[in-house]
């Protein structure tokens, strides 16, 4: 059940963020709890927990705590990730970096919606 609710969250992204490409819920250690399509591989779940483990040691040196949200602007787009409950981490991305905002705004919203399936 929690899966499919899971998986609801992110097929409704599609509807809801503006230019989504993909996202993915990727277990602490970086293993795919639930995909879009496009981010089925490993590959992207593991990039995530990975980002945010690297950030995490990064900002400890400045006693800032953990990193609980990014975003990120690159050459191929704009990219979220979120801090879920239990440390698991939501990877959205989306083609369209003009739109930062409402990209930021749905993934808030996903964020909300998947912490309360997955707790």
């Amino acid at each position: 059940m929690m899966q499919k609710n899971s998986q609801e969250i992110l097929d409704a992204l599609q509807e809801s963020c503006p230019s989504f490409g993909g996202a993915v819920i990727a277990t602490p250690d970086g293993l795919v709890l639930v995909a879009t399509r496009l981010f089925s591989g490993d590959t992207p779940a593991a990039c995530a927990a990975g980002v945010v483990a690297q950030v995490d040691d990064c900002l400890s040196a400045l006693k800032a705590g953990r990193v609980d949200e990014l975003m990120m602007w690159t050459l191929g787009g704009l990219w979220f990730i979120g801090r879920l409950v239990n440390d698991h981490v939501l990877l959205l991305s989306a083609t369209d970096s003009h739109c930062a905002g409402a990209v930021r705004l749905a993934a808030q919203v996903a964020v909300q919606k998947l912490n309360a399936v997955l707790h």
